[in-house]
């Protein structure tokens, strides 16, 4: 996983203005955050939001409301 996240980091660094902003059409049916018009910075985004729902639904409510507790306001 870490050599993943590497690849994805050094890929995104070394990405343009241009081609972040470059888009495509999604289907939002398949997918709560999809858009019907999503960039390339939109796709790298989408994957920490479908990391954090699911991280959200894996945790016991006990820890989720010692990190909302303890999270800056």
């Amino acid at each position: 996983m870490d050599f993943v996240i590497g690849r994805l980091q050094r890929s995104l660094i070394g990405a343009s203005e241009d081609s972040l902003n470059r888009g495509m059409h999604f289907p939002v049916r398949w997918d709560a955050y999809f858009n019907d018009y999503m960039t390339l910075r939109d796709v790298y985004h989408y994957a920490t939001q479908h990391y954090d729902h699911h991280r959200c639904q894996l945790t016991l409510a006990a820890t989720t409301t010692t990190e909302i507790e303890s999270s800056p306001t």
